[in-house]
């Protein structure tokens, strides 16, 4: 299951942890309107792929290190090691602190969420403090982590505070939040981090938010993208070429051996023949092309360990432009309601990875999709309309009032994953509203999925239909 978290006016982010090996299949389908210019010209498969879609893995370690225990010279002896496991240690923490985030907005009663975040975070505290480093860059690292661990700790429960339910939890509660928070102050003042924490709230961010992506260095996997397809287009030019020049020497033989000579209009024609072929050469490759590999992948990624450069994982990445007619009917009776013709637009991004079995021996892969609208927000026109509301006054006179219209979008985003070992699949679905300054409304529905009672009995036709369709 993925947990869904808006970042900034744009983007949204969905999370998982990977604890399995095997083959975690993912399909994401974006339902455009069929108000929006959006085609395979306007936003090409490649610019959505690199452009529009940030998807990342990092290392989380394994779920029992979380526990506060006495620090181990043996998994801290030299580094990078030691980056690596307070850097996955901390990617958890983080992990489960969203998870926990989400809880206490959605509960009518957070008592129990804070309280767990509030032992999560002393526990985390007393195990991190206790570790002493030797090395100058182990130091520098974990100080580091320090003062963000503090920052994020404080902004978590000062977030909660502002909540209309926290004045009804327990006293107890309260009071070891408010420890908590004044015992974070004095360390700060003890270990001189002080200074970190000063400056206008804009630099604070983006001061700490630097102190994330170095903490997130020495876990995060480093990808190497590989585009496939480059050889079947390779050959279909090489082939479209032989063809044509095969076409143009015949054509030139049979001429001369009848008329023996070479006229000025054969000549032109012959201009003509090659001024064509290089006007609609590129377009006719790329149809052919598109053609040969569609259902096939276009990019193959190799995930590996930071420093080390050993291969943990492997992925396949399609990104592919479906009208709703051409999608399964599971999936298009979903979209119904976001496009009701069947030429509308759907954007398929489909990604399947195979970690390694020894790799998920040690850690756990925390994959994070991030999707920015940006470009799809660009294509919504600013609107000039305006709405007039006449209000009568206090002297029977009439006020009449301006408002401002902005035009907006419905975009559906439904999300279906697979786990390995399994012969069922789940599904999210996400109903956005986008304007043209960015994500007005994110809302989760039901996406009325078929049971995996259901999905077995279906594919059990499947297989029927096509014995039956083959004798």
């Amino acid at each position: 299951m993925f947990f869904l978290k808006r970042k900034g006016d744009y983007e949204l982010r969905l999370t998982r942890t990977v604890n399995t090996p095997g083959r975690h299949m993912m399909d994401l389908y974006l339902f455009i309107p069929p108000e929006t210019s959006l085609s395979a010209r306007t936003l090409p498969e490649s610019q959505f792929f690199f452009g529009s879609v940030d998807h990342r893995f990092g290392l989380m370690g394994l779920q029992g290190n979380d526990r506060a225990i006495k620090s181990d010279d043996s998994y801290a002896l030299l580094s990078p090691y030691f980056e690596i496991a307070n850097g996955s240690w901390l990617l958890r923490y983080k992990a489960s602190m969203g998870r926990l985030r989400q809880q206490v907005r959605s509960a009518e009663t957070p008592a129990e969420p804070i309280a767990r975040a509030l032992r999560l975070s002393q526990a985390f505290a007393q195990r991190m403090r206790e570790t002493q480093p030797t090395q100058n860059r182990q130091k520098r690292y974990l100080r580091q982590m320090d003062i963000y661990f503090s920052w994020f700790a404080e902004q978590f429960f000062l977030e909660c505070m502002t909540l209309e339910s926290y004045a009804g939890l327990d006293e107890e509660l309260r009071q070891s939040i408010a420890d908590f928070l004044q015992q974070e102050q004095a360390y700060r003042k003890e270990h001189d981090y002080v200074h970190d924490f000063q400056g206008k709230p804009t630099a604070l961010w983006n001061r700490m938010s630097l102190y994330d992506r170095l903490l997130e260095y020495p876990v995060s996997l480093r990808p190497k993208i590989a585009e496939l397809g480059s050889g079947t287009r390779k050959l279909v030019k090489a082939g479209s070429t032989m063809v044509i020049m095969s076409m143009l020497t015949y054509l030139l033989f049979n001429v001369r051996s009848a008329s023996q000579t070479l006229s000025v209009t054969l000549l032109l024609v012959i201009a003509l023949a090659y001024g064509i072929r290089d006007m609609v050469r590129e377009d006719m490759i790329n149809v052919i092309t598109r053609r040969l590999r569609q259902g096939k992948p276009r990019w193959k990624i190799r995930l590996r360990m930071p420093y080390t450069k050993q291969q943990v994982a492997q992925q396949l990445v399609w990104v592919d432009y479906w009208n709703l007619s051409d999608l399964p009917r599971a999936i298009a009776d979903i979209a119904t309601k976001s496009a009701t013709s069947d030429d509308a637009q759907v954007i398929c991004y489909r990604s399947l990875l195979k970690p390694d079995k020894a790799a998920l021996e040690h850690d756990e892969i925390r994959e994070r999709l991030t999707l920015d609208f940006e470009s799809l927000c660009e294509m919504i026109k600013v609107s000039r309309d305006r709405l007039f509301v006449c209000e009568e006054g206090e002297d029977s006179e009439f006020a009449v009032q301006v408002h401002p219209i902005e035009r907006q979008q419905d975009y559906h985003l439904l999300l279906v994953s697979t786990e390995p070992g399994q012969a069922h699949s789940s599904a999210q679905l996400w109903r956005l509203k986008l304007g043209s300054n960015g994500i007005v409304q994110c809302k989760s529905k039901d996406p009325n999925w078929p049971s995996p009672e259901d999905q077995m009995k279906r594919s059990w036709w499947d297989r029927i239909s096509a014995v039956l369709k083959t004798q």
